[in-house]
């Protein structure tokens, strides 16, 4: 008797309500995404001469791995250097571009290839960032053979 009497006193359903809200927070916090993970890429310069808006096509190959090509280059040559380091949060990635002009005395560049192989059989959203010219994009991929995405750099 005294048992049921505890069930329809107000202490026990502010008790309730404490409990329901623990339960809903607990539920609606995110999961961990662990730690990031830091994969560095050197890249190959080129000059094909067409000229082009800064822009980027990332493509899926048939062993799943990323290709980056960059293009829209300039005051860069052909001796200089193009390399990313991607980062990996979960399925957020972040690709930053690093650039290293080189000699003026050598040819320019317009043109940066660089093969990513980190990424698993997923949908991922990328970020890439070029800090040397400011300019940036992003999208959403998954990584399946044959997937290609074009973006502009703004």
């Amino acid at each position: 008797m005294i048992a049921a009497s505890f069930f329809s006193s107000p202490e026990f359903y502010v008790v309730a309500v404490f409990v329901a809200a623990a339960i809903i927070g607990m539920a609606a916090m995110p999961g961990q995404k662990g730690e990031v993970r830091t994969f560095l890429y050197a890249g190959m310069l080129d000059y094909d001469g067409i000229p082009s808006e800064p822009c980027i096509t990332a493509r899926v190959d048939d062993s799943g791995h990323l290709h980056i090509h960059r293009f829209g280059l300039s005051g860069i040559s052909t001796d200089g250097a193009y390399s990313i380091a991607v980062k990996v949060s979960g399925f957020d990635v972040t690709i930053e571009e690093r650039l290293t002009g080189g000699s003026p005395y050598a040819g320019g560049a317009d043109k940066a290839h660089a093969i990513i192989d980190c990424l698993g059989l997923e949908r991922y959203h990328i970020q890439y960032r070029s800090e040397a010219t400011g300019r940036s994009a992003a999208f959403s991929l998954r990584i399946a053979p044959g997937n290609t995405i074009d973006r502009l750099l703004s």
